[in-house]
């Protein structure tokens, strides 16, 4: 290690230069404050040991210029003084000493005082490292969250693309949505689309879960039920290939739990409601499979559900759905929701949204248009929540006959 021994005593530079050296230092030597501060502008230097009284900077002021300096290094410094009184000590400290050595300096004593600055120095040098391999890491670490920030919401305006891009009105028949996911994706997703010129295909559907593994299997099922698949899923294509029928929703749910199956130790499941409106006649038949029941609401009358459970699909091979059906008069809604609506608890999480108040909500805005009253679900919902942070993604489907 290199000391700065800086004295304007030729004497006392020789003699401390001989105890160092002697020590194992490399020692260089400052007549006076202002050569020493050039020194160390120069030079990698960590240790000073300066006399306190010298023409022109003393040590005081060369401590002073020391703690000034914005650099990155440590820099030690050890004070020679006969000063003994506290007051002078005081001063000594608040320019920037961290120690001293009395004058005439005693040998042992000195060599005792620079093995603990030496110390200090390995010290403040090992967290310096420490500091710059955190710092290090820390960058690290946020260039990979910024990559998977980005990549989240990629694969959430991927998601987004797979749900309606706006409200609309196909063949007689309004409708509109509410989607909020917990998180970046949303193990939630719905849809409704024309599957001819008299049927419209609508399905609402609730992988279990949160995150990325539950959006995964969300985004396949919605490829999966996409129109294009008309011939798959959607539609059973005859022979000849100019006819068709369109398969009952409790076939393609049962096929889509075939599809899914759970295997071994990873358990992936979801719920569904899948529905087909023939808009020729105003009826629905929907399969409900382990999904929170619809909610019909006629232009009169309460509010009721359609269907009463269904096993999930994904849980148990070679199972059998069943198929309800209802007739939507004019001016009827059709509400399909994941349970992340019902279970919503309040700010104080103390109780949930619940069906009940659902229901009431829905039958208290009848009147109002459907952008209206899914506008004020949300607000209702916001509002119970305390925030637009949801814990469980919310997913709510409104369906109006206007013809």
């Amino acid at each position: 290690m290199r000391i700065l021994i800086v004295d304007d005593d030729l004497i006392i530079r020789t003699i401390l230069r001989r105890y160092l050296s002697s020590w194992g230092y490399d020692v260089v030597e400052a007549a006076d404050g202002l050569v020493a501060w050039d020194i160390l502008q120069q030079e990698r230097i960590n240790f000073v040991v300066t006399d306190w009284m010298m023409e022109g900077l003393d040590g005081l002021g060369l401590c002073r210029r020391i703690r000034e300096q914005s650099g990155e290094r440590y820099i030690y410094v050890i004070l020679l003084t006969a000063r003994t009184n506290k007051d002078d000590l005081v001063e000594g400290m608040e320019s920037g000493a961290d120690d001293f050595v009395e004058k005439p300096f005693n040998k042992e004593e000195l060599q005792v005082r620079i093995k603990a600055g030496e110390r200090i120095l390995r010290l403040e040098q090992d967290l310096e490292e420490k500091n710059r391999e955190l710092t290090a890491s820390y960058e690290k670490l946020r260039g990979a969250y910024e990559i998977i920030s980005r990549d989240l919401e990629a694969a959430a305006r991927i998601q987004r693309r797979l749900i309606p891009e706006k409200a609309d009105t196909l063949l007689g028949y309004r409708f509109d949505w509410i989607f909020c996911p917990s998180s970046f994706v949303a193990g939630d997703t719905f849809n409704i689309f024309r599957l001819d010129e008299g049927h419209l295909c609508f399905y609402l559907l609730d992988v279990a879960g949160h995150g990325i593994p539950a959006a995964f299997l969300s985004t396949t099922l919605s490829r999966v039920l996409s129109p294009s698949q008309q011939g798959g899923l959607l539609k059973r294509v005859s022979l000849d290939g100019k006819r068709y029928v369109i398969a009952p929703p409790r076939e393609v749910v049962r096929e889509l739990n075939n599809r899914f199956e759970s295997t071994g130790e990873l358990v992936e499941y979801f719920t569904i409601v899948y529905g087909i409106i023939d808009t020729t006649e105003g009826s629905v038949v929907l399969t409900q499979a382990g999904h929170p029941a619809p909610l019909y609401l006629p232009l009169e009358g309460g509010c009721r559900e359609i269907g009463d459970g269904g096993f999930p699909v994904g849980m148990i091979p070679n199972i059998d759905y069943e198929e309800r059906e209802l007739v939507m008069a004019p001016g009827g809604r059709l509400f399909v929701y994941s349970d992340g609506v019902t279970d919503c608890m309040d700010r104080d999480n103390l109780k949930s949204f619940s069906l009940k108040r659902l229901i009431t909500t829905l039958e208290a805005c009848r009147e109002r248009p459907l952008r209206e009253l899914m506008e004020y679900v949300e607000e209702t919902l916001v509002a119970f929540n305390g925030s637009r942070e949801f814990v469980d993604d919310i997913s709510f489907l409104a369906i109006e006959r206007v013809e």
